[in-house]
């Protein structure tokens, strides 16, 4: 018989026929990697056109044929309304020096900058979305279809556009930020 290692001993199975705690899935699901991008869309409003922007970590893709990519976005989401409305947005994927910037997106509506003087943005030539040019890549995206999903709504857009650059990504990881690391 073998002695299981530190690492099999902390992992303990869970009784799913019970209510889950959102704390302890929140932790868990924080065991997965994932990228950082932030997620622009243009809007009308009382002082006329603007920009909105976000910043995700549930961002996947779908499909190469059709290009289909996706985002969940909480289902009272004022940006989601404005995704809607337009029927276009635009990722850019975070590099690791866009940290910062993850804390302006992320801040109450009332609390930040405009969009537009958040970062050096430039604008899309497909969709007028706001886009990052310096980071990993950039995506410009037709609205294909939402589907509400508990309490957040999945996102699916049509790649209309893309560009890729040549800069070590952001990723989230056990709740922080951290940088990929080659393996040697």
């Amino acid at each position: 018989m073998t002695t299981p290692t530190t690492r099999a001993a902390a992992t303990r199975e869970l009784d799913c026929t019970e209510p889950l705690d959102g704390a302890q899935l929140r932790r868990i699901l924080g065991q997965f990697v994932t990228g950082v991008c932030a997620v622009t869309t243009r809007f009308d409003g009382p002082a006329g056109p603007g920009h909105d922007a976000i910043a995700v970590n549930s961002f996947t893709s779908v499909s190469l044929d059709p290009p289909l990519v996706s985002m969940c976005l909480r289902g009272d989401s004022t940006f989601l309304e404005r995704v809607r409305a337009t029927g276009q947005w635009a990722v850019s994927f975070l590099g690791h020096h866009a940290r910062p910037l993850v804390g302006v997106l992320t801040a109450p509506a009332a609390q930040r900058p405009p969009v537009d003087q958040s970062a050096q943005w430039s604008v899309g030539p497909r969709t007028g979305c706001l886009v990052l040019p310096d980071g990993p890549g950039t995506l410009e995206c037709a609205l294909h279809l939402t589907q509400p999903l508990g309490d957040h709504v999945l996102v699916v857009g049509r790649v209309l556009g893309a560009s890729a650059g040549d800069t070590e990504p952001l990723v989230f990881h056990r709740g922080a930020f951290t940088q990929v690391t080659p393996l040697r």
